[in-house]
């Protein structure tokens, strides 16, 4: 089971430096620490990059994020550290004329944490974003619409389908609050096309402050609800508190 994870990671770390070889890409890394709650009660050390192009004609992102904790386990004898948490989730999104006020938009999503019982979840998405309003440097709001579908490799035995239809309603928020602190807010509610008493949601509220040309703090809150998870051992709701420290170049 590691090893196809740790693979995983490996290539997306290669991905983001050949990517990152290329002209005119911005670059984001960030390092820091998250509490969790939910299937993972701990602190976590989580590392997180992105390379984006923000072009008129065709926009394109690619961001990958780990999280990783670990504990002395009390019970063992001989006092090994033990894993508590492991995440690799990434994905890479093409826009087409996302100044417009329609932005079409193709999306591919991956996620493995066997604490929320996915070996791995892969999603490919086709929609379309709406911006209600934007002042430049200033505010953005927009909402956008997608035809998702899921395949997952479960950790567990479970009587959840391995492959699902969801539609995805994201409404965003960026604010700008001061010269150097942004508010933004990312929501997503996904309903299964097969059953709708069978959703995700999950929303993202993030401080995001600069503190010189290329170093930024953020703050952020996550919050996750499945109203389906793969057994009685996990938990439909996690939490997650982060602070990092976040360079731009």
């Amino acid at each position: 089971m590691k090893t196809p994870r740790l693979f995983l990671f490996i290539l997306l770390i290669i991905s983001s430096m050949q990517l990152l070889g290329q002209n005119k890409w911005s670059f984001d890394f960030g390092l820091g620490t998250s509490l969790h709650t939910g299937n993972v009660n701990s602190f976590n050390l989580n590392n997180s990059a992105s390379i984006n192009r923000n072009d008129s004609l065709l926009a394109f992102d690619f961001h990958y994020k780990v999280l990783y904790s670990s504990l002395i386990d009390k019970n063992d004898p001989t006092q090994k550290w033990k894993e508590t948490n492991f995440e690799i989730n990434g994905g890479i999104k093409l826009d087409y004329k996302q100044y417009g006020r329609f932005s079409p938009f193709l999306a591919y999503e991956m996620l493995t944490n066997k604490y929320k019982g996915y070996d791995l979840k892969s999603s490919g998405l086709i929609g379309v974003k709406y911006r209600i309003y934007v002042k430049p440097s200033i505010c953005d709001y927009s909402i956008s619409a997608a035809f998702v579908f899921d395949w997952i490799d479960y950790t567990d035995t479970t009587e959840l389908p391995k492959n699902n239809y969801r539609i995805s309603i994201r409404p965003k928020i960026k604010q700008k609050l001061t010269e150097s602190l942004t508010l933004l807010n990312l929501t997503y509610y996904q309903p299964s096309v097969l059953d709708f008493s069978d959703f995700i949601i999950n929303t993202k509220t993030k401080l995001q402050t600069k503190l010189s040309k290329k170093l930024f703090l953020d703050i952020a809150f996550t919050y996750e609800y499945r109203s389906r998870v793969p057994s009685e051992k996990y938990k439909k709701h996690d939490f997650m508190s982060e602070i990092s420290l976040r360079l731009k170049f």
